[in-house]
């Protein structure tokens, strides 16, 4: 007898459980987040412009470099062509 009474209010459980007019849970609330499009294009513009004058700043001192190595060899010849001319 107890095991038919536990029996019947597992059924009815179920079937509460299981039931279509259950209430369904409610939809989670998506919050949109992130940028729009103009915030990451000018965002991009922005990092784009960052590197840029890096690049710009790392090539001038590159070319700074070069033209002391240049102008210390320049030298160096008119030193050794002078040195010869004198003798």
């Amino acid at each position: 007898m107890l095991r038919s009474i536990l029996n019947s209010r597992a059924v009815g459980a179920q079937r509460r459980f299981l039931s279509a007019d259950a209430k369904a849970a409610p939809a989670p609330v998506v919050v949109k987040k992130g940028g729009g499009f103009f915030s990451r294009v000018s965002s991009f513009l922005v990092g784009a412009g960052f590197s840029a004058l890096a690049s710009q700043y790392y090539i001038y001192q590159e070319l700074v470099a070069g033209n002391d190595i240049i102008l210390k060899k320049q030298k160096d010849l008119e030193n050794r062509l002078s040195k010869l001319e004198k003798k």
